[in-house]
């Protein structure tokens, strides 16, 4: 267009100078104007042209500072998956971290602060160091509700030239509470079953001749995700949600003679899914209880409780602890050198006024919320002092009976009056057994040594804010009682008579009444099973109600059945909590190894200026 305008220019110019002299005047004006005019529009278009190009420049650099920012998430992703303690490190440098606490930065420059002067704590992180223009970033963690929930905060901020992008994603565990249904064999636990060594069916080649498989049953439905690591044997059932597994042979599943085909909801399933390994202890949760690391890993120690110790919530918020071998509810050093005894986890010892953790009824306090409830073994040698040994001696007016205060038991009212243990080891005066039942009004999570019972019903007051974690080291154990006894009511046709039924191994209580659990529940090493389940047949219970989660070592019986129907036991009904997708009951046990999944990301107000400075 400029060459144009000069040449028309041009010819108007030899116009001009072979003109008459009265027609050079207004020639030459117009000349004059003209070349004003494409002065201006000259300037205009280069500065145009400068305008664009800079525009196009930050236009690629805000793409690429976005870019760099989830590069920072993808960064600490991949640092949480090679370490699972990775939480711990961080910078306190804006109010994003407010509340957290951090052992140090593990020298990674994207917890960099400040102007960069050219050292690790004031660098930027380099997406791709062979290549500049990719950017740098930096981030910022929140692990302040970590132990409570689960989840972890990062704020990552992308730079590239002058321009800065911040988003802010929340990173959660891959484990057993992405399931409904988690087991690791599909096999009846190998404690109860003589030879029967554990391995998945799929890496056998001559199958598991003395093991007991459980398949799962025609008029089961699973409202929600389930995984095996085993091959799981379907007769008929229907699964709503998605189905995996480790097998990674198709069809990756069996059908029993006899069987009809499963219902799939998702289509392809079950779908191949890595070995989800379970951990070999609870042994990790005990220093969630100590008071000398309040400055690093355990900013806020759980309660402690030793020994066989019920634990009953109540709608109000507060919880009855009754733990007779308790003598200090957090402890210090590993191994244990000392112990004490914080308000909010009860006093500990016997009081001829009650209300305390040694008197009978237990004490009466509010739940430690947010937090875990650990119930250890009572220490059986002194260690390095460890202040929970009793040297030989019992609690104060405590002995090792049941309820009726003769039969050799728990000592803390198992076995029932009339019950009849299903073995010796059942109600062990020593073990760390924890009962627990009740509404809970809050978040907790309780952890056992050795069993966990489900005493009763477990809710939760508020379905929608209420949150719980039942872990067994071994098993987790609904409470159902059989005994020897007597009844008496109106004799069949002679209802003026009274007749005597005596009865042998028969349910205590032999209503169809419903149990309902409430909670994420785990067992370590064994299963989630139902006391007695196969008892007093053709008087089944009601059915087994479970809003959660559940992670298992090995597939635990609830019931047994005769045609399809069940003649003993509960009917399951198990539906998955939907918020255990994005969040965990507090310090709830982890996969031995395990990712981080974002369950939200967004875009905020930029975080930091290209210099560094917070804004």
């Amino acid at each position: 267009m400029l060459k144009l305008l000069r040449a028309r220019i041009g010819r108007r110019l030899l116009r001009v100078v072979g003109a008459r002299d009265d027609e050079r005047g207004m020639a030459l004006a117009t000349v004059i104007i003209l070349g004003t005019v494409l002065m201006l529009m000259s300037g205009a278009i280069v500065s145009v042209s400068v305008s664009g190009a800079q525009k196009s420049v930050y236009d690629a650099n805000w793409n690429a500072a976005g870019a760099a920012a989830y590069a920072g998430v993808e960064d600490y992703q991949s640092k949480l998956a090679n370490d699972n303690a990775y939480s711990q490190y961080g910078a306190l440098g804006n109010t994003f971290s407010t509340g957290s606490t951090f052992t140090g930065t593990n020298n990674n420059p994207a917890f960099g602060l400040g102007a960069d002067t050219g050292t690790v704590a004031t660098a930027w992180a380099k997406v791709d160091a062979s290549d500049p223009s990719s950017g740098t970033y930096r981030y910022q963690v929140d692990n302040s509700s970590y132990s409570s929930n689960g989840i972890l905060r990062l704020q990552s901020t992308g730079r590239v030239g002058n321009v800065t992008r911040t988003v802010i994603a929340n990173l959660k565990q891959s484990g057993f509470l992405d399931f409904l249904y988690f087991t690791d064999y599909e096999i009846s636990d190998p404690a109860l079953t003589s030879g029967c060594t554990a391995a998945y069916a799929w890496a056998v080649a001559n199958g598991r001749p003395n093991c007991t498989t459980i398949q799962f049953g025609a008029a089961d439905v699973i409202n929600g995700p389930a995984h095996s690591n085993d091959t799981m044997y379907i007769c008929g059932t229907t699964f709503a949600d998605s189905v995996t597994t480790a097998n990674p042979i198709a069809p990756r599943y069996a059908t029993p003679s006899g069987c009809g085909a499963p219902k799939f909801a998702v289509t392809g399933s079950p779908k191949y899914k890595q070995v989800v390994q379970m951990p070999s202890t609870i042994g990790s949760l005990i220093q969630e209880t100590r008071s000398d690391l309040t400055a690093s890993t355990v900013p806020r120690p759980g309660c402690l409780y030793t020994g066989p110790t019920t634990i009953k919530f109540t709608s109000d918020g507060k919880m009855t602890v009754y733990s007779p071998w308790t003598i200090a509810t957090n402890i210090k050093g590993n191994p244990v050198t000392d112990g004490s005894t914080p308000a909010a986890c009860g006093t500990p010892g016997y009081s001829s006024s009650g209300n305390t953790l040694g008197s009978p009824g237990g004490q009466t306090m509010p739940v430690i919320d947010s937090n875990l409830i650990y119930v250890q073994n009572v220490p059986q040698s002194a260690g390095s002092g460890d202040p929970n040994y009793w040297k030989g001696k019992t609690p104060k007016n405590y002995t090792c009976t049941g309820a009726d205060g003769t039969t050799t038991g728990n000592g803390v009212g198992y076995p029932a009056v009339n019950e009849t243990a299903p073995s010796s080891s059942s109600y062990s005066c020593t073990n760390g057994d924890a009962f627990v039942q009740g509404t809970i009004n809050g978040n907790a999570t309780v952890a056992a040594n050795n069993y966990l019972y489900v005493a009763g019903d477990i809710l939760y007051s508020d379905p929608s804010s209420d949150m719980l974690g039942l872990i067994g080291e071994n098993n987790v154990i609904v409470y159902n009682p059989i005994g020897n006894y007597t009844t008496t009511a109106a004799c069949p046709g002679q209802p003026t008579k009274t007749c005597s039924t005596t009865h042998t191994a028969d349910l205590l209580d032999q209503s169809k009444s419903d149990r309902t659990i409430d909670a994420a529940v785990m067992s370590v090493l064994h299963s989630f099973t139902v006391q007695n389940y196969s008892a007093d047949s053709g008087n089944p219970k009601g059915k087994l109600n479970v809003l959660g989660a559940i992670a298992q070592k090995f597939r635990g019986a609830v019931a047994t059945t005769s045609g399809g129907a069940i003649v003993s036991g509960y009917t399951k009904n198990y539906l998955y909590d939907q918020r255990m997708a994005y969040q965990a009951p507090p310090k709830f046990l982890s996969p031995v190894s395990t990712t981080y999944g974002i369950t939200q990301v967004t875009e905020s107000k930029t975080a930091i200026s290209a210099t560094g400075a917070n804004l």
